[in-house]
């Protein structure tokens, strides 16, 4: 028989395959798309397209908390068995999506002379104008969507929101790259993009209905208790979303606004690299939220306590890894991506990728702080980041041009980090030193293997265009990750206990092998 905590290990191993799965489609979609959209369209052009897709991630996370508190409530109905909750909530999230997607097309109508004028957009203001009001209606369409997909993700169908999310997103990355091949505009692709979020909501409407026809979103029966208790959750999940708009998503229109869309386009690339980074352990923590919150609910504060250090100890693993490899092949890596050198791309790559390593170990701590219905921990180190970020970001701007911005954000999503992980601790009354030796391992591990590859860069070998390229990278990649690996091993990181979550894991990834297991045992 197959014991619980195997199950549940097994359950969240194939929803982060799954959930990777999908990241890593969106990731070669934006790989393989970005060179051609940056060439067919040119850097201006491509600047602005950046930027109008900039626009629309601020849009996106303009929803009063309401995604974080779906997916919560659907979670915490199938573990206690209420369903009124849930799916008042759900239809509250259908209610204010088109409610802001008329509002923002209603301000993009009325202040787009006062917009194309401070963007410096020129004859590309018309073009621009139609491309925005084309992907608002695609933010609506995906809004409407939310909803179902939180009903999925509350009950842990990952694989399914993966196979939509990932099928959707690769069908139109190859949708836009033919579009600009053959000379489409703003227009045209800002079309594709919408009629890509149209097929998504669908689809991941009838997946839902048909898993969990019991929650639908509707907004009968609704009571002012309720309404109170998710405005509270959610007004402080949207201050943290507020403030991700100002780490995140707003150095795309800072530059565009005091610099040109063409170093809009190579603070463009950089970020999109260092987003790749981010996506396997935000597809692990996406995957663990369900399971925090039931944990939260019904459990000892032991177990989640354990699956927090655990997982920060993976994520501070990973970071170690895979930040070392991507930090020293950066300059080589634009020329592979793109075929030319563009320097600010390849100093975004490594200012942000520090500053995301360090965000990045914070998250187990953010998953654990919302599943217990405390955001408010989260809230102020947001609010700390934002607000370091608008206080650094001009200044570093006009000393250093265009590099102050990623910089500015790193600085600030660092100490912001440190600052959320002290609160977090002392309000939670959890021990430090577990934190310390699950995080200063592996940073010491990958500081080593950064300062030791890029000593070797000189002997390395590489070469001109993408063959020499590809080739600087496999050396200055490989060379960094067997330093940080055997500087791990050496500083006793990895321990029994992670040999046997492995060998858990791999039993409940390949089913034929646990089949065969379970059979032995019997006959046994």
């Amino acid at each position: 028989m197959v014991s619980t905590a195997d199950a549940v290990t097994g359950r969240l191993a194939r929803n982060g395959i799954s959930v990777c799965a999908a990241g890593a489609a969106t990731a070669l979609a934006s790989v393989a798309s970005v060179p051609v959209l940056y060439e067919c369209l040119g850097p201006r052009r491509f600047g602005v397209w950046v930027a109008l897709n900039g626009a629309m991630a601020v849009a996106a996370l303009m929803d009063m908390g309401l995604g974080s508190a779906q997916v919560r409530e659907v979670a915490r109905a199938l573990s206690e068995g209420c369903h009124r909750r849930a799916r008042m909530v759900l239809g509250m999230g259908l209610v204010w999506t088109a409610g802001l997607g008329v509002l923002l097309m209603t301000v993009t109508l009325v202040y787009w002379p006062w917009l194309a004028d401070w963007f410096d957009l020129g004859e590309l203001s018309a073009q621009a104008r139609g491309a925005l009001l084309l992907l608002l209606v695609g933010l609506v369409l995906d809004g409407l969507g939310t909803p179902w997909r939180a009903v999925l993700e509350g009950a842990q169908r990952y694989a399914v929101v993966a196979q939509v999310t990932g099928g959707t997103v690769a069908c139109g990355a190859a949708a836009a790259m033919i579009v600009a091949a053959r000379g489409g505009g703003l227009m045209t692709l800002a079309a594709c993009s919408a009629a890509t979020s149209g097929i998504r909501a669908l689809v991941l409407t009838a997946a839902a209905r048909r898993h969990a026809p019991a929650l639908k979103p509707t907004l009968r029966g609704m009571r002012r208790t309720d309404i109170s208790a998710v405005a509270g959750y959610g007004s402080r999940i949207q201050v943290s979303n507020a403030a991700a708009v100002i780490n995140n998503e707003s150095d795309r229109l800072v530059l565009a606004a005091f610099s040109s869309p063409v170093a809009v386009a190579g603070f463009d690339v950089g970020s999109r690299l260092v987003n790749v980074l981010r996506l396997p352990p935000w597809s692990v923590l996406t995957t663990l939220f369900p399971a925090a919150v039931t944990a939260a609910c019904g459990e000892t504060r032991e177990r989640l306590d354990r699956l927090y250090i655990v997982m920060t100890r993976y994520l501070s693993a990973y970071v170690a890894m895979a930040t070392a490899m991507l930090v020293v092949s950066a300059e080589p890596l634009v020329r592979l991506w793109l075929g030319e050198d563009v320097p600010l791309a390849s100093a975004t790559i490594v200012i942000l990728g520090l500053g995301c390593a360090v965000n990045i170990t914070s998250g187990a701590a953010a998953v654990v702080t919302r599943s217990e219905g405390r955001p408010g921990r989260e809230t102020r180190y947001a609010l700390l980041a934002a607000v370091l970020n608008l206080a650094l970001t001009v200044p570093l701007l006009r000393w250093l041009g265009p590099v102050g911005v990623p910089l500015s954000t790193a600085v600030a999503a660092s100490a912001a980090t440190v600052y959320f992980f002290v609160h977090f601790h002392r309000d939670s009354r959890r021990p430090f030193m577990p934190l310390v030796r699950a995080v200063g391992v592996p940073a010491l591990a990958a500081a080593v293997a950064v300062a030791l590859t890029w000593a070797a860069v000189p002997v390395l070998p590489e070469g001109p265009g993408r063959p020499g390229a590809a080739l600087a990278v496999a050396s200055r990649s490989g060379t960094a990750l067997v330093i940080t690996v055997g500087a791990l091993a050496a500083l006793g990181f990895f321990d029994r206990a992670d040999r046997d979550r492995l060998r858990t894991a791999a039993q409940w990834l390949l089913p034929h092998r646990r089949k065969a297991t379970s059979s032995d045992r019997r006959m046994t």
